[in-house]
């Protein structure tokens, strides 16, 4: 599994790199409060929401503590084949915690 840290992410939104940002969290905890342009694809909807997640470039995936994230994250693998596919380390918590303590998590 690749892993991806609160800062480095970060520094890949400040940057402007091209890169798919993924929330699996429920969307109403979505709506609470999520990373600057993550899109909402909860867990349970995955199967019917592949078509929405890029194949050729960089995907992060997180959830609240990177947990779920790793389930996901196999999941994905096996069914797209995505080669640059990351975890973020320690889910929202763990941003909220290292890069932005406003967010409501």
């Amino acid at each position: 599994m690749n892993f991806i840290t609160p800062e480095d992410l970060k520094k890949m939104l400040d940057s402007g790199v091209n890169f798919q940002l993924i929330d699996t969290r429920d969307a109403d905890k979505y709506k609470v409060c999520h990373i600057e342009t993550a899109v909402s694809i909860p867990q349970l909807e995955l199967p019917e929401r592949l078509n929405e997640i890029r194949h050729d470039g960089k995907v992060v995936i997180y959830c609240i503590y990177g947990m779920k994230s790793e389930q996901v994250y196999i999941y994905l693998k096996d069914k797209l084949k995505i080669k640059s596919l990351y975890i973020l380390e320690g889910g929202i918590y763990q941003y909220a915690r290292d890069i932005d303590p406003s967010m409501p998590v």
